[in-house]
């Protein structure tokens, strides 16, 4: 088991047992904008939800760009490969000649 998995689970133990043993109501203060009494246990899975959403959504933008990257990356290395196998037909044809050349300097 990866070790995140590990320390997912754990997390999500820790949670369980603080929204379990925080059930009071209570009322949220944000700027200027007061809550009605909710449960301590709804306030904390809501941040606790906004923070994983929040996480999963900054990890997929460094997602697309690595495989924006490692595609441009391969389109790269293709086209050097494609560039490198002409060059090595040219060499061998150049070989050839090169032999070819000798081969009839020799005869004479």
């Amino acid at each position: 088991m990866p070790v995140y998995m590990f320390f997912a689970i754990v997390f999500l133990i820790a949670i369980v047992l603080l929204v379990f043993q925080n059930t009071m109501l209570v009322t949220v203060h944000f700027l200027n904008w007061v809550s009605p009494e909710i449960s301590l246990a709804l306030v904390i899975l809501v941040t606790v939800g906004a923070g994983a959403l929040l996480t999963f959504l900054l990890d997929s933008i460094r997602y697309f760009k690595i495989a924006k990257r490692i595609k441009e990356l391969t389109d790269t290395n293709n086209e050097l490969q494609q560039e490198l196998f002409g060059l090595e037909k040219k060499y061998k044809l150049s070989q050839e000649q090169l032999e070819a050349n000798n081969n009839i300097t020799e005869v004479e």
